[in-house]
């Protein structure tokens, strides 16, 4: 069987886009929405996916408008990242990314734990730096067990 050849890897862009997620998970910790919305390419391009069946945004304006709400009810609550993976495509301008997060988040007037909760993403360089302009959130599902299986 033959592997998968690995990514391009450079350490400074991939410290770049590290500190871009870095500031993500922070601003979201503090109800910063200005740095917030400067981890992210804030054009017609951009898409969020979220955990909610109404949470699906196709431009910065609309996930903008939404985000700026929600950021507020999440102040104050810690996110934890582990099991980050980074990778740089060959021309060195795209980056993709998936971590494991374990906080508490709102929806529907609700908040709840979880842990291992799903995150990706696609960056471009940009003249201002690494941009996200696709990121999707995930909850981590356990089904049931069925008896006899």
């Amino acid at each position: 069987m033959e592997k998968t050849k690995p990514a391009f890897y450079n350490k400074k862009s991939v410290e770049a886009v590290a500190m871009v997620l870095e500031q993500l998970l922070r601003s979201q910790e503090n109800g910063d929405i200005e740095a917030f919305a400067g981890c992210f390419l804030q054009n017609d391009y951009v898409v969020h996916i979220g955990t909610d069946i109404d949470e699906f945004f196709t431009t910065w304006r609309s996930y903008f408008h939404w985000i700026e709400n929600v950021l507020d009810s999440r102040k104050g609550h810690d996110i934890n990242e582990k099991d980050t993976r980074i990778r740089i495509s060959d021309d060195g301008n795209t980056a993709w990314y998936s971590q494991l997060i374990d906080t508490c988040y709102e929806t529907k007037g609700e908040l709840t734990r979880i842990e291992g909760f799903r995150h990706t993403g696609v960056l471009i360089k940009s003249p201002e730096g690494w941009r996200i302009v696709q990121s999707h959130v995930s909850v981590p599902i356990n089904p049931p067990e069925s008896p006899g299986l």
